[in-house]
């Protein structure tokens, strides 16, 4: 077991969400075990399963190894210390941290601001989490004039904003009408796995908060999240139709 202040922090972060608790416990009692296997297990999806694992195996609590079975291919496997390797060659664990979370000054207060937002009740705030996505993504593009750019125009501010935050977010395509956009890390990406419900609510609606400041009111459909087990974000941006509606002539005397 991991020891030092550095190490205490991780450890508690790792087993603060009771699904790791339980894989360290099975794994406790298991042979070393594939991402897959134990997502199996726990019905997850498996890059969800691996994403649980690598946290521990940061903590210290696992320990990574190849396994090799004839001529297939090797797989990565999980393990703990106090559990035997069987035929598992070791991998030289993780020891730092991802370059885009490292040194983040905003991290230990978004812990603590979303395990608040996670003793309240979902119906209360979940609209006001909403509301407040949408006014930080206004807020994002004050330095743009509402209607001084087109909507291709804008999707382009909105993408530079976005990559002060998340600087692998691209353009996958636009036009006229919609947008696609792919974002490999995620600004979200800490808490998507615990919290993926307010993810899933939060990323839209500051993408659509930012497009309706620019004049653009738009509806963001997310097509793949870290949050639902994804590799990437990818969201696509529609330009919102507005409704015309027609005036009716004056009526004629009865």
């Amino acid at each position: 077991m991991p020891v030092g202040d550095d190490h205490s922090v991780k450890a508690a972060k790792a087993l603060a969400l009771p699904t790791r608790s339980a894989m360290l416990n099975h794994l406790l009692s298991s042979s070393p075990l594939t991402a897959k296997e134990i997502a199996d297990e726990f019905s997850l999806h498996a890059n969800v399963a691996r994403a649980h694992l690598d946290l521990l195996v940061e903590a210290g609590f696992l320990a990574t190894g190849i396994r090799r079975k004839g001529k297939g291919r090797p797989a990565k496997v999980y393990f703990t210390w106090e559990g035997e390797m069987g035929g598992v060659e070791m991998v030289e664990p993780v020891t730092t941290l991802p370059s885009t979370t490292r040194g983040n000054p905003y991290r230990l207060i978004s812990a603590l601001l979303i395990r608040l937002v996670g003793r309240i009740d979902s119906e209360i705030i979940y609209p006001v989490a909403e509301s407040v996505a949408r006014d930080e993504g206004a807020k994002m593009m004050h330095g743009y004039r509402a209607g001084g750019l087109d909507f291709q125009a804008a999707v382009r501010a909105l993408v530079e904003e976005l990559q002060r935050y998340s600087p692998g977010v691209r353009m996958v395509r636009v036009d006229d009408e919609s947008a696609e956009l792919e974002t490999p890390d995620c600004a979200f990406r800490d808490i998507a796995l615990e919290h993926s419900a307010l993810v899933l609510l939060l990323d839209p609606a500051l993408k659509e908060g930012a497009m309706e400041s620019l004049g653009h009111p738009s509806e963001v459909e997310v097509e793949a999240s870290v949050a639902r087990g994804d590799d990437v974000c990818r969201e696509v941006i529609r330009r919102r139709k507005l409704r015309v509606v027609k005036s009716r002539g004056p009526r004629g005397n009865s």
